[in-house]
């Protein structure tokens, strides 16, 4: 009974294409189909979620390349080990919790943060929105999409030129039915990545060595000039 079940599985699997059964899904066409729709997709937002023994790190990024625009809201908070290691003799310990902004808009670069030290009289806190020097424009990475070149934490030249892909199954981010990729380099340097291609051929999930970074297409909230 059982061997029949599987018999009319793999009927079926040759009568409807092995693609459709998950088998030799091919990982080179698959990231150049997913290029192709980069070179046209013009905003993203993406949340990262980084781990190491310093501590977890959270940021929230939203990029718009059709009206310049990128917005940047960090969140760390630092392990014992990482306070410790933080720590000089002139400024003391680090604060465990640090958040930072920064925001382009308007062809200009503004930050807010909250203080990185204990001490009290080396308080760097800045609140407010105020300009900073730090130039963080859309320029470049605006310039990567529309050359195919990658895609936030997707690296399509890399992938196609040096990577070996393997299909890992389908997933589901964030409501999004995906298919997730394994990506190898023989680098000692570049790491291992899994990459979550959806029905679009946008990515939705990167996860490298310490991150997880999780994508979505919804129109960019913009926030005011300050």
């Amino acid at each position: 009974m059982a061997r029949s079940g599987i018999n009319a599985f793999s009927f079926l699997c040759v009568a409807f294409g092995l693609a459709s059964c998950g088998w030799f899904r091919d990982g080179q066409k698959a990231f150049q189909a997913s290029q192709k729709v980069a070179i046209k997709t013009r905003q993203f937002n993406v949340e990262l979620d980084r781990k190491t023994k310093m501590g977890e790190f959270k940021e929230t990024m939203a990029l718009d390349c059709n009206n310049p625009y990128f917005y940047d809201h960090e969140v760390d908070d630092l392990s014992s080990e990482g306070v410790e290691s933080g720590s000089s003799l002139s400024q003391g310990r680090p604060t465990a919790h640090h958040e930072s902004e920064m925001l382009f808009v308007d062809g200009k670069s503004y930050g807010t943060n909250t203080t990185n030290w204990e001490n009290a009289n080396v308080d760097d806190a800045r609140p407010a929105w105020h300009p900073i020097s730090m130039l963080r424009n859309t320029v470049r990475e605006c310039d990567s999409m529309k050359k195919g070149e990658g895609l936030g934490y997707v690296s399509y030249d890399l992938i196609l030129k040096e990577g070996h892909i393997e299909y890992l199954g389908g997933e589901k981010v964030n409501g999004h039915r995906c298919s997730e990729y394994q990506v190898s380099f023989d680098s000692q340097v570049v790491k291992a990545v899994k990459v979550c291609l959806g029905s679009d051929d946008l990515p939705y999930r990167v996860i490298g060595e310490d991150y997880t970074a999780t994508y979505n297409y919804d129109p960019v909230v913009r926030l005011p000039s300050p």
